[in-house]
């Protein structure tokens, strides 16, 4: 009698165990995580002089068994505009909240922007973090102190974006085959996490000197203008043909410039800067491309590649890595008859490189330009080409080689040429090319190589 009575306390304990609720029971399974009703909270209205507006946030527990959220937290912590209110109480952080399973909670976030505020990013953007049974999960917030146009997972036929209001990519862009997409003079294009602009038509991009089209992050703050593969960047697809993209800054993407559009009408890139990418700048694959007065720097693989044969022509552009903060494993200028990894090779290849220069400070590089094959129609020609391979094969053309540039302050990302540059007044004339990057006016005896004319100041 006395052992029963000695564990009948811990029967009564188990009894009371086994009663509990199934969505009482609080699950420790990894895969045990939360879902939303939105991925993303865009605020996109907020004008007024004091911009404030809330919005609502719904958290569910898709799960049979409970979870517990041990953290729910704002990435921009205090130093955030946004504000977090999770049940009933006010607070940046709330720690070890309890969700039955099939249940949800609300959070409403706050934004507070002064519109008239100069110094303001264009966008501001945050995330809510939740961290649940050790996994991480994360809303975007992203609010802005004007109007804009947003471009959320569209098929869109033959338009024009304007560049009254700027453009914001929330995802995917397809413009579909047969279809022209138009692009203002002045336009601006800011591209969200994983976003693309995929062109299976055509592409106009018609910026000017004095009115340049932006393709950017969405991330305004200064420390984000630098930052590479913030969105996916632009695709040239296999239906698309006869695409301009003139006097744009492309910028913080995966991919800059993507073409693969064999056996159709090229892509001209005239005027442009693209500027880190975290993998490539300007990348073809079997297609015609046509580069004029280009600016591609500091990318984490290629700067140019023009892989699988093709048709490339790289006329007055500079193509360089100085004070490059990505680990780079592949020559800046490529081209390939082949395309590595797959069974494409042996294609018929033409290159007309003139006018130009392939430079880096690059202690792991002594040779940027890699040519296979080099052939003997190659036109390569008034370049200055850091190389020691082709020292002996590219002399004889009025090319400088491993010579250094002297750019004005690469540092400072100004790749313009400073008076006892080499490649100043290295350049022959090219019919049809008056104007540098910066609309400045091509010298009519002795221009120089690159993408800038120099000027005295």
């Amino acid at each position: 009698m006395k052992y029963l009575l000695a564990i009948l306390p811990l029967l009564l304990l188990l009894s009371v165990l086994s009663c509990e609720p199934k969505d009482e029971v609080i699950s420790t399974d990894p895969e045990a995580v939360l879902a939303f009703s939105a991925d993303t909270l865009l605020f996109d209205t907020v004008f007024v002089s004091q911009g404030s507006i809330t919005k609502r946030l719904r958290v569910y527990n898709p799960n049979e068994k409970a979870v517990r959220i041990s953290e729910v937290t704002l990435a921009g912590a205090g130093s955030s505009p946004y504000q977090l209110t999770i049940n009933g109480i006010q607070s940046p952080l709330a720690n070890n909240l309890e969700l039955r399973g099939g249940d949800s909670l609300y959070v409403l976030v706050k934004v507070n922007i002064n519109p008239s505020d100069e110094n303001l990013p264009f966008l501001v953007a945050d995330s809510i973090l939740f961290r649940t049974n050790g996994q991480q999960q994360s809303v975007k917030l992203v609010a802005h102190g004007q109007n804009a146009y947003f471009h959320r997972k569209e098929v869109i036929g033959t338009t024009v974006w304007e560049n009254d209001k700027p453009h914001v990519l929330l995802d995917s862009v397809l413009v579909k085959a047969g279809a022209t997409l138009t692009i203002k003079e002045g336009a601006q294009i800011y591209g969200s996490n994983k976003s693309v602009l995929l062109v299976n038509g055509q592409l106009l991009v018609e910026g000017t000197p004095d009115k340049r089209v932006l393709f950017a992050g969405y991330r305004r703050e200064e420390q984000y203008l630098t930052a590479p593969g913030q969105w996916e960047g632009v695709r040239i697809l296999t239906e698309s043909e006869n695409n301009s993209i003139r006097y744009a800054d492309i910028r913080n993407t995966r991919y800059g410039l993507r073409i693969g559009n064999p056996g159709k009408a090229g892509t001209l890139v005239e005027g442009c800067k693209v500027q880190y990418a975290f993998l490539d700048g300007i990348v073809a694959f079997t297609s015609d491309v046509k580069v004029v007065n280009t600016l591609i720097h500091n990318c984490g693989q290629y700067g140019f590649g023009g892989l699988g044969g093709g048709n490339y022509e790289i006329l007055y552009s500079t193509i360089v890595s100085y004070n490059n903060l990505l680990f780079r494993e592949t020559p800046l200028f490529v081209v390939a008859d082949f395309i590595p990894g797959t069974d494409i090779k042996d294609q018929p290849t033409s290159l007309r490189l003139i006018n130009s220069i392939v430079y880096s400070d690059s202690y792991s590089f002594t040779d940027e330009v890699l040519l296979e094959p080099l052939r003997s129609d190659f036109e390569i020609s008034h370049n200055l080409l850091r190389t020691e391979v082709y020292k002996t094969a590219l002399a004889d053309q009025d090319n400088k080689l491993s010579a250094e540039p002297k750019f004005k302050a690469p540092a400072k990302a100004n790749f313009s040429l400073d008076t006892l540059s080499p490649a100043s007044g290295a350049a022959k004339l090219l019919p049809g090319i008056l104007q540098d990057l910066k609309g400045t006016s091509r010298s009519s005896t002795k221009p120089d190589a690159g993408a800038y004319e120099r000027t005295i100041d």
